[in-house]
């Protein structure tokens, strides 16, 4: 039998189930392409990026991790590539009537 939740947790599991709904919205992956230059080692030579994986669900793959002076181009690239994979797979199903 499933424990009843506190408050506290709730709010938690809500905010967490927002957050994964504005991360998959369609127009994400543009603001996130654009935005990924500046995570470069052009941008960032004295500087990091701060990065941590978390599946939905909430569970992290890695605690927060810093890349010392940013973001290689190959990374940078390689995250580019994803953004149009994921971008494809949001927008797969659409309405009837709509050409591709």
């Amino acid at each position: 039998m499933k424990t009843k939740q506190t408050k506290a947790q709730r709010i938690a599991e809500l905010e967490r189930k927002l957050k994964e709904a504005l991360a998959g919205q369609a127009h994400v992956y543009h603001f996130a392409s654009s935005a990924l230059d500046k995570a470069s080692t052009d941008h960032l030579a004295a500087s990091g990026v701060i990065i941590t994986l978390t599946v939905l669900g909430g569970r992290e793959i890695f605690a927060p991790v810093m890349i010392r002076g940013g973001l290689s181009k190959e990374t940078i690239e390689a995250l580019k590539a994803d953004f149009v994979r994921s971008y494809e797979d949001a927008i797969e199903f659409k309405p009837k009537g709509v050409v591709k």
